[in-house]
């Protein structure tokens, strides 16, 4: 049973690198476990319970002392409960790795995902808090997981066909129909598109306000050599070369509205991915930050000022919302975004080194740090200065689970944590915990 069979090598090709796995729980990571002779094996493209022929990533004679092994589903002998068709080809056998769970029935996927944070934070030692209660949500109006991906970055091969990369693999894969991604980006048709020589990438942005959004990286891409097809509309476009972005069309900025709020980000700047992730989250941070009307508050890792705008409002003309970005480019754009709040300011600046040159304390704290993690040395200095609240939204919960074992120990605990499926038919959660000291 497999519907990626006309890509399969054959056994002959493949010798002693196939094995017959029946596959257990989850891993972090979006792979599941499996067993062969007491080692483990890391399976992608299978689901808990099944049986499949799965072809070894790395040649086994040459790996024998490996703690472990990756492999990848060829072929599915037995199914699991949880399988259903996918919902992109392209991410099958030797497919494109952003969707790595594309044949997993949605409500499984939550189910597994859940499971693995909630294995995270066991592991990690999280006590405050009843971790069987996490649960990942779906985003609100999100029936089937599909169009929700508003910030693609494509891959270009050396002869400038445009795709996604394999999993743990630099081979550009086609894409299809690209059904994660929003409506206006899959209309670009860039996966037809032949690139001109010396794109390395494209990124491809679908805004909540005005065009779409196409720029073309490259290190040595000459901007003059690039012809914009007619399928690209109205879109702005730009190139990124090791040197400067040239605009070709539109000033390289994109709009985004949030509620009542608009918001200016670079083209090429972080933003949500999930077409409703920004609202949902700035509705999530509204409710649990309660920053005191007239106090302080901290928006660390602030990007464009999303929340500290949700700060601002909150403290009001009295109080004072400082946002800390490392990026010159989004702390600039966060300036001109929270110009009309005279209570917020902004700093460019490593965000655990301007904590650590604080003197006096804070009211209230946001941070949404990057994959990596707030980290030991910031969560400590935020347990002494911070007096009320912490909210921190987190893109990877394995060092959210760390970050949040580190802070109990300086006397807080998890007043609540909620985590979100904004990366559907991936591994991928977005989490958020509300911290507060320790009563006593």
């Amino acid at each position: 049973m497999s519907p990626d069979a006309d890509r399969m090598p054959s056994d002959a090709a493949l010798g002693d690198r196939l094995l017959t796995l029946t596959v257990g729980p989850p891993a972090a990571g979006g792979t599941f476990v499996a067993r062969h002779e007491g080692r483990v094996v890391f399976v992608r493209g299978t689901t808990p319970g099944e049986t499949v022929t799965a072809r070894l990533l790395e040649d086994p004679r040459e790996k024998r002392d490996a703690r472990f092994w990756r492999a990848e589903a060829l072929d599915v002998l037995e199914a699991g409960v949880d399988r259903v068709p996918s919902v992109w080809e392209e991410a099958g056998v030797d497919g494109v790795g952003g969707a790595e769970w594309a044949h997993i029935a949605l409500p499984a996927q939550r189910r597994i995902a859940s499971e693995v944070l909630q294995e995270l934070l066991r592991r990690a030692g999280v006590t405050s808090y009843p971790i069987e209660q996490v649960q990942v949500e779906p985003a609100p109006h999100d029936a089937d997981g599909l169009a929700w991906r508003t910030r693609v970055r494509y891959a270009v091969d050396a002869e400038g066909r445009v795709g996604m990369r394999g999993w743990r693999s630099h081979a550009v894969r086609p894409v299809g129909e690209d059904p994660l991604s929003a409506q206006s980006i899959r209309e670009l048709r860039l996966g037809e598109w032949t690139a001109p020589t010396g794109t390395e990438a494209i990124d491809a942005v679908a805004p909540s306000a005005g065009p779409a959004s196409v720029v073309l990286i490259g290190r040595e891409l000459d901007p003059d050599a690039v012809r914009i097809p007619e399928t690209w509309g109205d879109a702005d476009v730009a190139v990124r070369t090791a040197r400067e972005l040239v605009l070709l069309r539109g000033d390289g900025t994109v709009h985004e509205r949030v509620g009542e709020r608009m918001f200016t980000v670079g083209a090429t700047g972080f933003w949500q991915s999930h077409r409703r992730a920004a609202e949902l989250l700035s509705d999530v941070v509204e409710t649990t930050l309660r920053a005191p009307h007239g106090g302080s508050a901290w928006d660390l890792y602030g990007g464009v000022g999303l929340f500290g705008a949700v700060a601002a409002e909150q403290v009001g003309p009295d109080g004072s919302v400082v946002t800390v970005e490392g990026n010159r480019r989004a702390s600039q754009l966060a300036a001109e975004n929270l110009e009309h709040l005279p209570q917020a300011s902004t700093a460019t600046a490593d965000v655990t080194d301007w904590v650590r040159a604080r003197r006096g304390g804070v009211d209230v704290v946001v941070l949404d740090p990057p994959r990596n993690g707030a980290g030991t040395e910031l969560m400590g200095l935020l347990a002494r200065a911070v007096r009320q609240r912490i909210v921190y939204v987190s893109c990877e919960p394995s060092t959210l689970a760390r970050d949040l074992a580190a802070i109990e120990k300086q006397g807080w605990q998890i007043a609540d944590l909620r985590a979100f499926d904004l990366f559907p038919h991936t591994h991928h959660i977005e989490s958020v915990a509300v911290l507060e000291r320790t009563a006593g």
